[in-house]
């Protein structure tokens, strides 16, 4: 006699029922038939027709968390829906996700922002080891991580140091390419190709994917790689905002254009190789990926100048239009990984797992004359990273839970940085050479209880940065500064308590305290950072010339409710956060001298040519709050023309206040939305609208931004060919801001230069085997 399980997200109960139909009876024994539904924490298994239950037995199940859990909001990307929302950089795939946004840099930069937090509080990672690029300097660089060969994304909200470490205590994105195998598929063969191209936009974006898996035995051989490039991007009006710009930074900007954004053009390549020996309880594998990307910054973003005999950044022409040099940056990143693990036969100890990667980094910067064609170099920034991650699996305090399980590790940093110039003059060398050592240690528990469970997790870290060469020199007086070694000792702990209040519904709360210790740029930064149009001073120096010590790490004290329910009235995940902030770092203006010079290398009250002038912006520590919410509802799916039609509304919303002082700049507005999907075996429909608001508290210095909507679609079908051997062919149409809406986002360092895109509609096919 069939049955039918369901395994309840909420509780984690199985719930068995048996089935007296007369299909059932029919079937002559017992079975089960397993489908997945929408969501992918809900397993049923169904009859393969309607069923009348006359008996139901409720088995209880725990439910084992993964050990990184700790009681955060989290979110996962993958298969079908990853590809949907596929976006040429990591900022703009999640811009659309519950308590996520996008800080872009035009279009060739995206970064995610995280509950207001992005840069050195965001860690990215790829396979289990640090994108070590150069994105956390400055928001003109492009992360090294690109999304386009992901299998998933995942993405935690909130202080997650206690495993990933320092610059995690915002949050963490994870990218899994899977290029290192660790276990052994039922595909002897198996690869992706996808081709992508824009058909709405002067952009005109093509990208082309390819990934090859192929097994023999137990070792594993995997090969991927991708094209893209794209030429200048079209927008629904004016690139600059002169208005905006005068009030900000007190400069005119002539170099504007109508309906396109020059110089943003991309071209970008990646290759990789892994290979792999797994077996039954044992893995290891290598894998090595170049990539390389070269993209332009808008105009007026980037302005230096003139530094040396014919060369000019600016060209007077006609009716005195002013023309820029065009900034463009070549970012190139090998990573080579190691990676294994492998299953303990031992009463206390389950698993372990080892990630050793070693990542080079190179970040050029160079101008082209629009009038000559003539290249001029310009800053090199270079960082090379040895990173090692242990992990044990454990059940060591067993005595207190029978079921309880466990996890600590290890994880080491080495890192080498440095920011050169090649010109005497007008180069940003504003961060010395710098070494940057880490060792952190870590911990996390886990103990079900009958209703729910209890997570407790901890970490301790050291740091070292030991500057390898003076500053840049500081002016009237050409002082350059060496500072001895700084050394940081800082500690997080996190607890979460999950009650399952009933079948339907879960309540956790989630308490954490997390230090950071300043990254490089932080504290020895001194001279002009002219993508930002500024003059950076680091705590160091700044604390220094105050005769105070060196500073603090930052102290995040936080907590957050969720409440998750899935019933009669569909599934609704909400959250709520607060979290107060000691020594917050962060970049203000000083009272006098607020602009330098760069022409004549002078700080000044004001400027004669304001063009030649950027604000001077110091580091300083403060006491800030964040608080917020994030809620996601999805109405219980109905039947629809022979698909299925379900429906989800959702906002979410974060303040950043700084004590006594204001507000912090760039954070995210208001946002809500309502998006529908219909589907079935070969169709997919998707349509998102969202309404942000205006941004009307925007901090000091900065320009509020006005409200906007944004409505975003995607249509797929899929040919399935052969089931059995997992053969699909995929077309696809995504569309993106389809009533070109003039977009500026106030996560943007270049909102006033450029807006977003305007209206794109990309058509792609993904062939799988």
């Amino acid at each position: 006699m069939p049955i039918i399980v369901t395994l309840s997200k909420v509780s984690r109960r199985l719930v068995v029922s048996r089935c007296e139909c007369s299909s059932c009876k029919g079937l002559g024994g017992l079975a089960l038939f397993l489908a997945l539904t929408t969501s992918a924490d809900l397993l049923r298994a169904e009859a393969i027709q309607g069923s009348a239950v006359v008996q139901e037995v409720i088995v209880e199940a725990e439910h084992q968390a993964t050990a990184d859990e700790l009681g955060l909001s989290t979110l996962e990307l993958s298969g079908d829906e990853l590809t949907a929302k596929l976006g040429a950089t990591l900022g703009d795939t999640l811009a659309d996700e519950p308590g996520v946004h996008n800080a872009s840099y035009g279009p060739g930069v995206g970064l995610p922002v995280l509950r207001g937090l992005s840069g050195v509080r965001i860690r990215l990672s790829e396979d289990g080891i640090g994108a070590w690029d150069a994105s956390s300097i400055s928001p003109d660089h492009a992360t090294a991580i690109e999304p386009v060969l992901a299998t998933s994304i995942k993405v935690v909200k909130g202080p997650a140091t206690v495993i990933h470490g320092n610059n995690a205590i915002g949050g963490t994105v994870e990218v899994t390419h899977g290029r290192i195998a660790e276990s052994l598929s039922d595909q002897v063969h198996s690869a992706t190709v996808e081709v992508r191209t824009e058909l709405v936009n002067e952009h005109e974006r093509e990208s082309y994917v390819g990934k090859v898996r192929t097994e023999s035995g137990p070792f594993v051989l995997q090969l991927d790689g991708f094209l893209r490039n794209s030429k200048d991007m079209s927008i629904p009006g004016i690139a600059i905002q002169e208005e905006a710009i005068g009030e900000v930074f007190g400069i005119t900007n002539s170099d504007n254009t109508f309906g396109t954004v020059i110089n943003t053009d991309s071209d970008a390549f990646s290759g990789s190789a892994a290979l792999s020996f797994v077996d039954d309880t044992f893995f290891i594998g290598v894998s090595s990926t170049i990539i390389d990307n070269q993209y332009g910054i808008p105009p007026g973003a980037h302005t230096e100048p003139e530094d040396s005999p014919g060369h000019s950044h600016t060209h007077t022409i006609g009716d005195n239009i002013a023309i820029q040099s065009r900034v463009r940056i070549d970012l190139e990143q090998e990573r080579h990984l190691l990676k294994l693990g492998g299953v303990l036969d031992s009463r206390y100890f389950d698993e372990y797992q080892v990630t050793a990667g070693k990542v080079n980094y190179e970040h050029n910067e160079f101008e082209i004359d629009p009038v000559t064609a003539q290249v001029f170099p310009g800053t090199r920034f270079l960082n090379e990273v040895v990173e090692i991650k242990a992990e044990l699996t454990h059940s060591l305090l067993g005595f207190l839970n029978s079921e309880h399980v466990g996890k600590a590790g290890v994880q080491w940093v080495d890192r080498e940085f440095s920011a050169k110039s090649e010109r005497v003059f007008g180069g940003e060398n504003f961060i010395p050479a710098t070494a940057h050592q880490a060792i952190g240690a870590f911990f996390y528990e886990q103990f079900p209880l009958s209703r729910g469970g209890i997570e407790i997790g901890g970490r301790y870290e050291w740091q070292e940065i030991a500057q390898r060469e003076l500053t840049a020199p500081l002016l009237p007086d050409n002082l350059q500064f060496f500072h001895q070694p700084i050394t940081y000792e800082t500690y997080t702990f996190s607890s979460a308590l999950t009650l399952d209040l009933s079948d339907q519904q879960r309540f956790i709360v989630n308490l954490n305290s997390a230090q950071r210790a300043p990254e490089i740029q932080e504290l020895l930064s001194l001279g002009s950072h002219l993508a930002t149009r500024s003059y950076d001073v680091g705590l160091l120096i700044s604390r220094r010339q105050a005769g105070q010590d060196a500073p603090s790490p930052e102290k995040f004290y936080g907590a957050e409710t969720r409440w998750e329910y899935q019933g009669d009235y569909g599934e609704l995940n909400t959250a709520v956060f607060y979290t107060e902030v000691k020594d917050f770092v962060y970049q203000t203006r000083p009272a006098s001298n607020a602009l330098f010079d760069i022409s004549d290398d002078q700080f000044r009250p004001d400027c004669v040519n304001l063009e030649e002038c950027v604000a001077v912006f110091v580091y300083t520590q403060s006491d800030v709050t964040f608080a917020g919410y994030e809620w996601q509802w999805f109405w219980p799916a109905v039947a629809l023309a022979n698909g299925e039609f379900q429906v989800e509304i959702f906002g979410d919303y974060v303040r950043g206040k700084i004590d006594n002082n204001g507000d912090l700049p760039r954070m995210p507005p208001r946002r809500k939305g309502i998006g529908m999907r219909w589907e079935n075996d070969s169709v997919t429909a998707n349509i998102r609208y969202s309404r942000v608001s205006a941004q009307d508290d925007p901090g000091e210095n900065e320009t509020a931004t006005e409200a906007y909507q944004l409505l975003n679609a995607n249509l797929a079908y899929t040919l399935h060919i052969d089931q059995l051997h997992h053969s699909d062919l995929m077309v696809f149409l995504q569309m993106k801001n389809l009533l070109d809406q003039d977009i500026r986002k106030s996560t943007s360092f270049l909102r006033n230069f450029t807006p977003e895109p305007g209206r794109e509609i990309s058509l792609g096919l993904r062939y799988q085997f």
